[in-house]
């Protein structure tokens, strides 16, 4: 399932806290992190400061705190637990997957559910709003709705007869034993 995700797992952009002007790149692939940094300066002396940039390994990054530092304070605490978690190898794959895949998923639940769905997220919020969504999605729960009538009913005759056939077999028994 691994191999059906983007090569970035993660990307943000910010500019860190006040004082500070700097800019700050944080991006999480499927092997490494990238920490990429552009002091921002009004002095002149500091006009040939090149961004600096740090790659590290899943397993790099894992253990080191200093970094850890630097994005809970440019980013906060819940950038942070993310891209540790992807690191981790925890992904959200939900919320990864393609919009007709989810739909499709989502068609099975009911329309109180799809609300509280709508709160778990800001993809699926978006999705849960858009006209787009409801229109499959009615169709679908349709084409469910139908394919349960037909299951249901294959299933009544099957009931029926076994039912029937076992009170055959009882009626058949208490005839041997009526004979005997």
């Amino acid at each position: 399932m691994t191999s059906l995700l983007p090569r970035v797992l993660y990307e943000i952009c910010s500019q860190a806290p006040s004082p500070s002007k700097d800019f700050h790149h944080l991006a999480v692939t499927q092997t490494e992190v990238v920490w990429k940094s552009w002091v921002v300066s009004l002095c002149l002396e500091q006009e040939t400061t090149l961004p600096r940039e740090v790659k590290k390994s899943h397993a790099d990054f894992l253990l080191s705190k200093q970094q850890h530092r630097q994005i809970q304070k440019v980013f906060g605490k819940e950038v942070l637990n993310y891209s540790l978690n992807l690191c981790q190898g925890k992904f959200d794959l939900l919320v990864r997957m393609p919009d007709n895949i989810t739909i499709q998923i989502f068609s099975f639940l009911d329309v109180d559910d799809i609300g509280q769905l709508s709160k778990t997220c800001k993809k699926f919020q978006k999705m849960c709003n858009s006209k787009e969504f409801w229109e499959k999605f009615r169709t679908l729960q349709d084409k469910h709705a139908f394919d349960a009538k037909k299951i249901g009913i294959t299933t009544y005759k099957k009931l029926l007869a076994f039912h029937q056939n076992a009170a055959h077999q009882k009626l058949t028994q208490r005839r041997q034993t009526a004979f005997f």
